[in-house]
């Protein structure tokens, strides 16, 4: 290229060098055009690929603002469920407590018809005794 045959050139040259001489027109015509060609592709690889990020981080703002939702619904959900939970905890808890209180005083009056019988058997065992003797 022209910044090979004459090694390193000052910006204001190389401008003047880079306009076309009327006499190689034709070559510097196909090579400007081969250079805008391939700094039009520079150029739209360049976009694509800046457009292929901004999609991906659009996505990644996408899924994180589903997931931020789903986990809020989720905690929801389960907080409702835990609410029904507790609730029917607290609604089966009074009967289940008489229930056992119930019980309990039945237990209660036959650990004490037990004692009585057991009391019973020991007098009567004494009787027996008495009138064997």
């Amino acid at each position: 290229g022209i910044n090979a045959e004459y090694g390193a050139v000052s910006p204001n040259l190389k401008r003047s060098l880079s306009q076309e001489a009327p006499d190689d027109g034709v070559k510097k015509s196909k090579a400007s055009s081969q250079a805008l060609n391939s700094e039009n592709l520079q150029n739209q690889l360049t976009e694509i690929v800046e457009r292929l990020n901004q999609d991906r981080e659009n996505d990644q703002t996408v899924i994180d603002e589903m997931k931020t939702r789903y986990e809020e619904l989720c905690e929801s959900q389960m907080d409702y469920l835990n609410d029904k939970l507790q609730t029917a905890y607290k609604d089966s808890e009074d009967p289940v407590n008489q229930r056992i209180e119930t019980l309990n005083a039945r237990f209660e009056t036959i650990r004490q018809l037990e004692a009585d019988i057991d009391q019973f058997k020991s007098k009567l065992g004494k009787l027996h005794n008495d009138l064997s003797a």
